[in-house]
């Protein structure tokens, strides 16, 4: 018993809590841990680039000497061949010393110079290899020394190479690092802001949610009014005149459907010569197809015989029972048409009467009113209340990309080495 208590004692003294940092310092952190390894290869960098500088400049006194060399007796084709190879030699060569720049210490810049100045080099060779053979032809020692140089030139930018090559994944450790910070940085001020807009949406839906009950609680006070009964009873009045007035307008256009043929075969006759309509003929024959109720009774009659001799005497060429059906309709017109244009014009007037009587109750402007405004909030809390769900759904993806965000933070950050993130 003795033994285990002393056992927690010494394993409690001896256990040490993982080192925390904060969520703001982990990037000067990083370069911290990082510093020694970083300056060394600035270190390594800068001397290569001092052995650069230092062949470039080589390399420029033996252009010189190359250029002011003088070429050894030849034949006059020769010489013209060997001179223009020189020519375009040292051209070459000066291009690629004007674009050997010195980048500042950085990473990226230092990668860059390496990309550029190694395509720029094997441009120079590729553009200059024939001329190299004519030109050694004539000045074998002075493009000797020349391609020695270019060959330190391209020893060293491979030199370069390795040793971007081996800090790469200590660069790109920080680099990672850096923008998944940023990605932190971006998520929460996304994620502030939708929390900011969904309380503000919030209070706004509150307002019209206030006042859509407003509305319906006075909708529901004006059924304890003096006027309702009257009103609810005009309305109910209303809507069955209306539903009547409907049905003769539909049992009146399903009466003149049957000739619809003998209709469309009228009006391309007339299109076409064949039979001509008087003008108050195209008028009845148009509205007889588009709108028949409307048609004063006295003009159904003279149209419906005038349609009922067309078809008697065959000059719309329809099939005899098809023809003798087309008849007995205009008949049937004839006879019930009055009839029901009478009904139709008097269930409109009671129409109109019934509303003006509406119109003419208070409660009945309030009603609309309130009505109109009712389902003007109704609609505006739903816009707001979809707005609000799409800002929940977008909140809840940023949240869990936040999360695997800085899970990936923490991987990266404990590869240097083992340290817990404050988020908070």
């Amino acid at each position: 018993m003795e033994l285990k208590w002393l056992n927690k004692i010494i394993g409690k003294e001896t256990r040490q809590e993982t080192p925390a940092i904060a969520f703001h310092e982990v990037e000067n952190w990083v370069a911290d841990e990082l510093k020694a390894d970083l300056d060394e290869f600035f270190k390594s960098a800068a001397r290569i680039f001092a052995e650069i500088e230092a062949t470039k400049e080589q390399l420029v006194r033996d252009i010189g000497v190359f250029e002011t060399a003088e070429p050894p007796e030849m034949q006059p084709r020769v010489l013209k061949v060997g001179l223009a190879a020189r020519d375009n030699i040292i051209k070459q060569i000066n291009m690629l010393i004007d674009k050997i720049n010195i980048p500042p210490m950085d990473y990226s810049a230092i990668r860059e110079f390496y990309v550029t100045a190694h395509i720029n080099l094997e441009n120079m060779l590729e553009k200059s290899v024939k001329s190299h053979h004519s030109a050694r032809y004539l000045f074998p020692k002075e493009v000797g020394v020349v391609i020695s140089d270019v060959r330190d030139v391209k020893k060293l930018l491979t030199k370069l190479k390795l040793l971007i090559d081996e800090k790469e994944d200590l660069i790109g450790t920080f680099s990672g690092i850096s923008g998944v910070i940023q990605n932190i940085i971006d998520l929460q001020d996304t994620i502030v802001e939708h929390n900011l807009r969904i309380g503000n949406t919030g209070s706004e839906l509150e307002g019209f949610r206030h006042k859509s009950d407003n509305c319906a609680a006075r909708l529901e006070q004006l059924s304890d009014s003096t006027e309702w009964s009257s009103f609810v009873e005009l309305e109910v009045g209303l809507k069955r005149a209306c539903e009547e007035r409907d049905a003769i307008e539909t049992g009146v256009t399903e009466l003149f459907m049957p000739l619809n043929k003998a209709f469309k075969r009228m009006e391309k006759q007339d299109a076409s010569g064949r039979h001509t309509l008087s003008a108050k003929q195209k008028e009845s024959l148009d509205m007889s197809l588009k709108s028949p109720i409307d048609m004063d009774a006295a003009d159904v009659t003279d149209f419906m015989i005038g349609v009922c001799k067309l078809l008697g005497d065959d000059v719309l060429g329809l099939k005899d029972r098809k023809r003798d059906k087309a008849i007995s309709q205009t008949k049937q017109i004839i006879d019930s048409f009055a009839l029901k244009k009478d009904a139709y014009q008097s269930i409109s007037s009671r129409i109109i009467e019934i509303e003006d009587r509406i119109s003419s109750l208070t409660i009945s402007e309030t009603k609309t009113t309130l009505e109109l405004e009712l389902a003007t909030n109704n609609g505006r809390i739903a816009r707001i209340e979809q707005e609000i769900e799409n800002l929940r759904v977008e909140l809840e993806m940023r949240g869990n990309e936040l999360e695997d965000q800085k899970r990936a933070l923490s991987d990266a950050v404990n590869s240097i080495k083992t340290v817990r993130i404050a988020f908070d």
